[in-house]
């Protein structure tokens, strides 16, 4: 018989064979890539019916998505979207777009130097160092009654904090978010279903009648 340790090392999802359900994505649609995909710990803002901003007492897990949509031989970006999720709650679901139009306006706003081609690993380099320093970077995303809402990024130093990056988005139409409930309900399924059949399969190694 196997050891314990040698069959259960055997317990491996392989990526491939969710190929077949990822293109299914509504996020992927139209040739998007996914370049970031990380859950961060993000303080969490809500406007109330009296227009007072309500944060929860801790952090929230948040799921955080940078997809691209590239064009030409020369792989430039041609959109690039943040999406933020919540394991927690299916509902919560929203959109930072931006295209090579409209970030002249962001840039502008926020006085940023960076090139359009590089917003997004800009994006994701900043997201790692809210993920690997905690304490030095923070991350806020406040949630407005009109469905918009807004992720800001700053530095704490010792005497006060210094405000980074914003990204403004907004929540997805429901026809979008119901689509990607469902892809999420078939992903889940997928999981469970090859994971089932590989626990089932080391049963067998350990047991000796796997043929």
């Amino acid at each position: 018989m196997k050891s314990g340790s040698s069959w259960l090392n055997a317990v491996q999802m392989n990526p491939l064979d969710f190929a077949e359900i990822d293109y299914l994505d509504p996020a992927l649609k139209d040739g998007h890539k996914i370049l970031y995909d990380r859950i961060l710990n993000i303080n969490i803002r809500f406007q109330d019916r009296f227009s007072e901003v309500q944060e929860l007492s801790q952090p929230e897990p948040i799921r955080l998505r940078n997809i691209v949509l590239l064009r030409g031989i020369d792989s430039n970006p041609q959109s690039i979207k943040i999406e933020i999720s919540s394991e927690k709650d299916l509902f919560f679901l929203f959109i930072h777009e931006a295209t090579i139009n409209g970030f002249t306006q962001i840039k502008a706003l926020q006085n940023l130097q960076m090139p359009f081609k590089d917003y997004a690993q800009i994006t994701i380099a900043t997201l790692n160092k809210v993920e690997q320093n905690y304490n030095g970077y923070g991350a806020i995303f406040q949630v407005m009654l009109d469905g918009s809402a807004r992720l800001e990024i700053n530095q704490t130093t010792e005497f006060r904090s210094v405000h980074m990056i914003h990204f403004d988005f907004h929540q997805v139409e429901e026809s979008f978010l119901r689509q990607t409930i469902v892809f999420k309900y078939n992903q889940q399924r997928k999981e469970i279903k090859y994971l089932t059949q590989s626990l089932s399969e080391c049963r067998m190694r350990a047991t000796g009648t796997f043929k």
